[in-house]
């Protein structure tokens, strides 16, 4: 990709990018950011993009070569847009190169009666584009300010379910002092790309959320936030589904399909119950068990549980697997693999972040068709993970310590999870 508006389009891309997840700029994200920006890709897009890949793609990590046109693609479909050609080429319709200047020489005319009149015509454009740059610039840094008195507005919501999924939440807000030329939103979580426009002098908005979990819900004018707040969405015990896209009913199981003796099962029966093959392409099944926890914190607890991962075949050959430990907005991501795929794995743990391509994850290979024990030991921030009672890997913990809300366990295919258990320093055992 040499073409130069080409690479212009990938800045772009990147730009829209920080835009979306509005954190600092990309050249002061940590590896947490990286990590969690691979989540969201994941959840919005179905795929997986390493956190090498992203560094290499946002300049974080030296790199000759170009993305690959997979991961311009799903770059692209996370950004909005239908795939890679669709941006580049809306990016390059709308964005014509303002220095190209095409005079075309009349028939007999001299060379040098052309430079003049390129000439002429630059003195004519440069001082109207100067003009044109210093507003927006000033524009920008109109903008940048806030312009809104967040005291002058309220925001708040409430579930229409105390537990037990789809839930739908209804939010009460007053923006009637918002400027008329000001557009209002509500943006149910962290992705404010798909905040939802909302009438100004109306009071009420309702929305479906189809899965659990803990969100930071925010009231926004144009691209500004003016206030927000946190929702949690709870489980009627285990919630058991197969993910769907965005804006999607998900298919959920029933706890009588799902629960079998002391085991959560997903498995080949149950799918086939509902006609989904799993070949060649496994659906993305996901267990959660989301409920109030209190006192239960991110520096010191004990988690454990035993999977199993119930299907190889198709596009499943690594059987790759995550257990996720939410807190209030922070998580944990712990990898299980069959051990030929240790070498394409990531870990994170509430602000510290690694992945294979620069650390020993083989620690976390296990056999997939067998029961596997994990534990997770965390002491005043510093973080052990056992996998079959064996060390796996242990590390310090970066972000301030939070609250944990829940857990989730991500297959592709089917699994199952027993023995499910969290402690906190009081000894009390919370039982999932």
């Amino acid at each position: 990709m040499t073409d130069p508006i080409q690479i212009q389009a990938v800045e772009l891309l990147k730009k829209r990018i920080e835009e979306k997840v509005q954190w600092s700029k990309s050249d002061q994200w940590s590896n947490y950011d990286f990590a969690k920006l691979a989540d969201m890709i994941m959840e919005a897009t179905g795929v997986m993009l390493s956190v090498s890949t992203l560094k290499r793609v946002f300049g974080r990590v030296n790199y000759n070569s170009v993305p690959s046109l997979t991961t311009l693609n799903t770059l692209s479909q996370f950004a909005g847009y239908e795939d890679w050609r669709g941006f580049s080429n809306f990016q390059i319709s709308k964005s014509p190169d303002p220095g190209t200047i095409s005079i075309d020489p009349e028939p007999g005319q001299p060379a040098e009666t052309v430079k003049k009149k390129k000439r002429i015509v630059l003195k004519l454009v440069l001082p109207v584009a100067a003009i044109v740059l210093l507003g927006l610039i000033v524009g920008n840094h109109y903008n940048s300010k806030q312009k809104y008195d967040p005291s002058d507005f309220r925001f708040s919501s409430k579930t229409i379910l105390t537990e037990g999924l789809p839930n739908s939440v209804v939010f009460d807000y007053d923006a009637s002092k918002a400027n008329d030329k000001d557009s209002v939103f509500i943006a149910q979580s962290w992705d404010i790309s798909r905040k939802v426009l909302v009438n100004k002098n109306n009071t009420h908005h309702s929305a479906i959320y189809y899965y659990p979990g803990y969100f930071r819900a925010k009231l926004m004018i144009s691209d500004e936030i003016i206030q927000e707040h946190d929702i949690q969405i709870r489980t009627d015990g285990w919630l058991g589904l197969i993910e769907a896209d965005w804006g999607k009913e998900p298919l959920y199981f029933t706890k009588q399909e799902l629960v079998k003796n002391d085991e959560i099962v997903v498995d080949d029966t149950l799918l086939k119950k509902y006609n989904i093959n799993p070949m060649p392409q496994p659906p993305p099944v996901r267990l959660f068990n989301q409920k109030d926890i209190e006192n239960i914190s991110t520096d010191n607890f004990t988690f454990n549980t035993e999977v199993k991962i119930n299907f190889s075949g198709g596009a499943n050959t690594c059987q790759q697997t995550e257990i996720l430990l939410q807190a209030k907005n922070d998580i944990l991501i712990l990898p299980l693999s069959n051990p030929a795929c240790v070498g394409d794995m990531h870990l994170a743990a509430y602000g510290f972040y690694t992945d294979s391509g620069k650390d020993d994850l083989s620690g976390f290979g296990c056999k997939p068709g067998e029961w596997t024990s994990v534990k997770i030991e965390c002491r005043n921030r510093h973080i052990i993970f056992f996998i079959n009672d064996k060390k796996a890997y242990s590390a310090d913990i970066k972000n301030p310590p939070s609250e944990i809300v829940g857990v989730q366990y991500r297959f592709k295919g089917g699994g199952s999870v027993r023995h499910a258990n969290l402690t906190g320093t009081d000894n009390r055992i919370i039982v999932f």
